[in-house]
C-alpha cells in the first residue's frame, strides 16, 4: 500500500486506462483496513485512498472520500488525525470543490474550519456527538452514528 500511495502521489497511476485498475485497488485497501488493528496498514490505506480522492474519475474520487470520512472516525487517534491531514489537504489541491462538496464556497469554509479546529486525538464518543453528521453532510454523505446500549 505504500508503494502505490507512492505511485498516486505522484501522478504515475493517473491514465484513464488504469481507471478499473484503481476502482479494485480501492476495493482492496478497503478490504485490507477494515477491521484492521494494524495502525501501519492503516495509515498506509489512508495515503492510498488521499491519492485517489483526486482521481480523473469522479466515482473514485467520492467513494475515496467517503472511506476517508470513515477513518476520520477511527478508534485511533493517530488514523484520525492522519485522516484529517490528508483530507483537508487533498482538498486543498482540488481546483473545484463543488464535485465533492454539493454546498458550495460557503460548505467548504465551514469544513475547512471544522477540520482544522478539531482536536482529532479527544474521546470518539465526543467526536462523533459534535462533528460526524456534519462532517458527513459536507460531502452529500449521511452519517452512522454508533447504536447506543
Amino acid at each position: 500500500m505504500k508503494t502505490i500511495d507512492n505511485l498516486l502521489n505522484t501522478d504515475y497511476l493517473t491514465d484513464d486506462e488504469l481507471q478499473e485498475d484503481l476502482m479494485e485497488i480501492h476495493r482492496l485497501t478497503v478490504a485490507e483496513c477494515s477491521k484492521s488493528k494494524n495502525i501501519s496498514k492503516l495509515n498506509a490505506g489512508v495515503g492510498v485512498m488521499s491519492g485517489l480522492m483526486n482521481s480523473t474519475n469522479a466515482e473514485l474520487g467520492k467513494k475515496a472520500i467517503k472511506t476517508l470520512l470513515f477513518l476520520l472516525y477511527h478508534n485511533y487517534p493517530k488514523v484520525r488525525t492522519l485522516s484529517a491531514q490528508k483530507l483537508y489537504t487533498g482538498l486543498l489541491a482540488m481546483e473545484e470543490h463543488d464535485q465533492v462538496i454539493p454546498g458550495g464556497e460557503d460548505a467548504y469554509e465551514e469544513f475547512d474550519t471544522m477540520i482544522s479546529e478539531t482536536d482529532w486525538t479527544q474521546d470518539l464518543k465526543i467526536l462523533n456527538a459534535e462533528t460526524k453528521v456534519q462532517m458527513y453532510a459536507f460531502f452529500g454523505h449521511e452519517a452512522k452514528l454508533p447504536v447506543k446500549k
